[in-house]
């Protein structure tokens, strides 16, 4: 009798089990057919300030399919303003899962002597740990400065791309920092975070802004045993 029992609460449960499986599965298709994003254009763009910026457009497709105009736009793009924008691209296949893409536009300010994309000098520039011998950029890495409202600049990453491209960490351990450029040329430190280790620099000397030749020198300590000796050159973007 006891067998008979455990026998019945077997098949019991496989019964249940099999009734909570449909009813999970209710309402979703046999096969998923997820939509692709394609963007028109590049995915990452410099305008100039106090331009008309259009986007470039995109199309997406699923099955086979047109479904460009079931895409939802999501931009935050304000040309007034200098800073670094996203505009999302997205879409919902029948089963809930979700596609996107993604374009940055970068507002910069022709105009002003700074603002805009700098570019490691490779041949002048290093990392010296620990105090021992001097260890090259592993390229010409490059990164924006963007004057903010107050004057001060915002810079990209202060380590020059180091960690950020060459080590390929991404951009969370890029050294975002605010510095302040006196009429002398003179650079001063005045914040900095590297988010993904949630720490910041040790300080800045004899940081510098060549006017003439549009080059900015500096050196930066880090972590107590690390010194970064950098040269930027401006980049022309032909804004």
């Amino acid at each position: 009798m006891k067998k008979s029992i455990i026998c019945l609460a077997a098949l019991l449960c496989i019964a249940l089990g099999f009734t909570g499986c449909e009813k999970e599965s209710e309402g979703l298709t046999n096969i998923t057919y997820f939509a692709e994003i394609i963007l028109e254009g590049d995915d990452y763009m410099v305008v100039a300030k106090g331009s008309t910026f259009v986007d470039p457009g995109f199309t997406a497709s699923m099955k086979g399919e047109d479904v460009t105009d079931k895409v939802e736009v999501s931009s935050d793009v304000d040309t007034s303003v200098s800073g670094i924008y996203t505009i999302t691209y997205s879409i919902v296949n029948a089963d809930g899962f979700p596609a996107s893409a993604s374009r940055t536009v970068v507002v910069l300010d022709a105009s002003d002597p700074v603002e805009g994309m700098w570019k490691l000098d490779q041949a002048n520039s290093q990392r010296i740990y620990n105090g021992g011998a001097p260890a090259a950029y592993k390229g010409a890495f490059e990164f924006l400065i963007i004057k903010q409202d107050d004057g001060t600049y915002y810079v990209e990453d202060l380590m020059a791309g180091w960690y950020a491209q060459g080590a390929g960490y991404g951009s969370a351990y890029a050294m975002e920092a605010i510095i302040d450029i006196a009429d002398d040329g003179t650079i001063s430190l005045l914040a900095s975070q590297v988010p993904g280790w949630g720490d910041s620099a040790d300080g800045l000397t004899d940081g510098l802004y060549d006017a003439a030749t549009n080059t900015i020198t500096y050196k930066l300590f880090y972590a107590e045993v690390i010194e970064f000796d950098v040269t930027i050159n401006k980049v022309d973007l032909g804004l």
